[in-house]
């Protein structure tokens, strides 16, 4: 019996990425909706993988949004991740 477990690690990742995500744009609250796609994939491709770097992207990218009150945008992820240190 053998396992693919280079296809597993990969399925596993994206399903750890998004629940990691959705549980820091909710504040710890279910909300019910679901993350638009675009937006989780430029989270994404912001985020390299390095879940640090998410965390204070996301971190600022819902405060931004809640100061200026209105939605989350993949224009407001692109201009917050210039703030972020390389």
């Amino acid at each position: 019996m053998a396992l693919d477990l280079a296809f597993r690690r990969k399925e596993s990742k994206t399903e750890d990425f998004s629940a990691i995500l959705g549980s820091l744009l909710s504040n710890g609250e279910a909300s019910g909706e679901p993350l638009a796609p675009e937006i989780a994939a430029a989270f994404r491709k912001h985020s390299r993988g390095n879940y640090r770097r998410l965390f204070k992207l996301a971190r600022g990218v819902a405060r931004t949004s809640a100061i200026g009150n209105q939605g989350m945008s993949v224009t407001l992820i692109d201009r917050h991740v210039e703030m972020l240190i390389h």
